[in-house]
């Protein structure tokens, strides 16, 4: 499902639940607005739970999953069983917004870079074709087409390899470490996978959940390997009698920052507040990391195009040259 779709799904759930509407009459509603096929899916999925007798959360774990991750199961648990889950469906909402605009920032900075290469590459090409077809030869489509399919192919290369290291790093501490060390890109991931692990939290809290529950529930949904580590390690120490700050001062994951303002919440009787301020400012801090990103990486891009361009338009002026010659001999 799309960021987009995801977005809008749970923004229409939220104003249905919160206007106080029953969820099978939500559903229903919903469901005749002839939604796209992932969104009648997952409607249709919770439907199935809950005339089945399950819980909200039962029901998306079991039949939504392939729609669905960590975060939105655990807000929405959390949300269910706090007898919030208009605030829950509102948190997703607005969280898979400013995802999709995130992603819509970054995706609109390359278009430039990207048709620059592209043009890189055809341009210095045309005075041969040019010059061949004068000369009654083979136009050479193959110089042009050649370039263009390895560059496609170092593109599609260097998405799959993100998306699996992105994959891997929400499991694995080793690789979040380094992905989250990598320049404009690692301050992203560090900001999100903080408000995710806030978001769920939070509303953990006020489910009133065993912490050592909300702490493992909030790493899993953070997407991030050192989060979700960290929260295991400081679950433990919970569990042996450490306080929360105690606990995730002891183990590597969380910024100190914040473990500082954990402590100071804990012990004025006002962690609920603190995290959920911590939820908000974080998602402000991942957005401005994304515009960030979104300036310096087609800088960088720009950079290395104008660099492949300028070695082309030397090929570009002697190709010229060539065809100038023919044209005198004609």
């Amino acid at each position: 499902m799309k960021l987009s779709e995801k977005a809008l799904l749970y923004r229409e759930l939220a104003k249905l639940v919160g206007a106080h509407f029953h969820l099978d009459r939500s559903l229903d509603l919903l469901l005749k607005q002839h939604p796209s096929h992932a969104r009648r899916t997952w409607l249709e999925g919770l439907q199935t739970g809950l005339k089945d007798g399950k819980g909200v959360a039962a029901s998306i774990t079991e039949n939504c999953g392939a729609f669905s991750d960590e975060l939105e199961f655990a807000l929405i648990d959390a949300g269910e069983r706090s007898g919030r889950l208009g605030d829950a469906f509102s948190h997703l909402s607005r969280y898979f917004e400013a995802w999709n605009i995130a992603v819509k920032q970054a995706l609109g900075a390359l278009i430039y870079p990207l048709l620059l290469a592209h043009l890189g590459i055809v341009l210095p090409e045309l005075p041969t074709m040019v010059t061949a077809t004068m000369e009654d030869k083979p136009a050479g489509m193959d110089r042009v087409f050649l370039p263009l399919a390895v560059l496609w192919l170092i593109i599609l290369s260097l998405f799959l390899l993100w998306r699996w290291l992105s994959r891997l790093g929400a499991t694995s501490s080793a690789v979040d470490f380094w992905l989250s060390r990598l320049p404009l890109i690692g301050s992203v991931r560090r900001h999100w996978a903080l408000a995710r692990f806030c978001q769920v939290f939070h509303a953990c809290l006020l489910a009133s959940m065993q912490i050592t529950e909300s702490m493992l529930l909030a790493g899993r949904a953070s997407h991030s390997g050192l989060l979700r580590q960290a929260a295991q390690d400081a679950a433990q120490r919970i569990a042996a009698g450490a306080t929360i700050s105690g606990a995730m001062a002891d183990v590597h994951g969380f910024p100190l920052i914040f473990v500082h303002g954990v402590a100071t919440a804990e012990e004025s009787g006002t962690l609920d507040h603190e995290i959920n301020r911590w939820s908000a400012a974080e998602t402000i801090e991942a957005g401005d990391a994304v515009q960030r990103a979104s300036q310096w990486l087609p800088k960088i891009a720009y950079g290395i195009v104008v660099l492949y361009v300028a070695w082309r338009i030397i090929g570009l002026m002697a190709g010229y040259g060539q065809m100038l010659k023919e044209i005198e001999r004609m």
